[in-house]
């Protein structure tokens, strides 16, 4: 039966010619982006029912901390399919990491605005 299967793949990759290799990456991808998909929001469920279920720290803040957990897992997701295709993940690290930076200093007093935000909600040193 292997023998059988090995001729109809090879038959099936003559038929497409130089295409092979690219489908077969495009399969790979797309499995795990569906996998990475699937996973970042299992994770991202995860961290929120743990973080809602400390009764001091706010629903908002859960939810929050689970949006940037999927958004992270799903941007490592990206680079591994783009390396599947033969992209350098070092160049796109590099620079989504100049990007963050950028983006950081840019956005420095806004961004302490929200970490000062943050920890309102945190902490609740007021009660309403």
């Amino acid at each position: 039966k292997n023998h059988i299967w090995s001729r109809n793949m090879d038959d099936i990759m003559s038929s497409v010619g130089g295409l092979g290799p690219l489908l077969i990456s495009t399969i790979k991808a797309l499995v795990v982006l569906v996998v990475g998909w699937i996973a970042a929001g299992a994770i991202s469920g995860l961290v929120r029912r743990r973080i809602t279920a400390t009764p001091h720290i706010d629903e908002t803040l859960g939810n929050f901390a689970a949006s940037i957990v999927k958004w992270i897992i799903l941007i490592i997701v990206l680079i591994a399919v783009l390396g599947l295709f033969g992209i350098e993940a070092t160049s796109l690290v590099a620079i989504l990491g100049a990007g963050t930076l950028a983006i950081g200093l840019a956005l420095q007093g806004t961004l302490s605005d929200l970490a000062a935000g943050f920890m309102l909600i945190l902490f609740r040193p007021y009660k309403l």
